[in-house]
């Protein structure tokens, strides 16, 4: 008997046939739909039942739909939304704006530049944020203290390094770096003559996020990724 609360993650491989604009799937999102709009809460097991009704499909392909859109998430069991109405509130619609003009934004500069002062709560862009996140409009990164929000399609590296090039210190390291194959760390701080301890906080902030990384062992010199210097947009670190 199938489960419909604990739905298998691993999807049927006959699903690798669909896409979101097959009839078939739209058809069962329409009821699903239908289904939101009136009860409020999506349950998957009555979105089968219903879809089996109104249907001219068998069960199994049915149930393949469903775990394509679950998989992809375009529906999430037990929530008042899906993929495609998750924007219509106008909040979370600027926040993804905000997101995807920046390539990425920290929690402060997401509320500072959504909300103003008077119209929404730290609480209330968490919840907003948790529901892009769920799914899978944005996705977060740790750097440091900071809690990057970017979207989900972007590559991870490219917008942390994006919201790293906002500090001129990082840039200049980013810089020399393009120049040069490799150097040895302990001299970096002298060619572009700042504090060791500021440099070398911003190297270990670099190793962590894969944007440098070792060229030798035991870790005398080191590199920029050779797959970012090759994405790399130069534009980026002319600032």
């Amino acid at each position: 008997m199938m489960n419909f609360n604990r739905i298998e993650t691993k999807q049927n491989n006959r699903s690798g046939s669909l896409a979101l604009d097959h009839s078939h799937v739209q058809k069962v999102i329409t009821i699903a739909q239908e289904m939101i709009s009136k009860n409020r809460v999506l349950k998957i097991k009555n979105l089968y039942d219903i879809a089996v009704k109104q249907l001219e499909l068998r069960g199994t392909r049915i149930l393949e739909i469903i775990q394509f859109l679950i998989n992809n998430k375009i529906l999430i069991n037990g929530s008042k939304h899906t993929k495609e109405t998750i924007l219509s509130n106008l909040y979370r619609k600027k926040i993804v704006k905000v997101i995807y003009k920046n390539q990425g934004a920290t929690f402060t500069y997401i509320r500072e530049n959504v909300f103003t002062s008077k119209s929404g709560s730290g609480g209330q862009l968490i919840w907003h944020l948790e529901m892009l996140l769920k799914f899978n409009y944005i996705k977060k990164v740790k750097i440091g203290n900071h809690t990057l929000f970017i979207p989900e399609e972007l590559d991870k590296n490219l917008c942390i390094l994006n919201f790293l090039m906002k500090d001129e210190l990082n840039r200049k390291i980013i810089r020399l770096l393009l120049n040069h194959a490799h150097l040895k760390k302990p001299n970096i701080y002298k060619m572009i003559n700042e504090k060791r301890e500021n440099v070398n906080y911003r190297i270990k902030n670099f190793l962590n996020q894969d944007i440098i990384q070792f060229f030798d062992k035991p870790e005398k010199l080191i590199m920029l990724s050779p797959k970012l210097r090759e994405n790399l947009n130069e534009n980026l670190v002319k600032k």
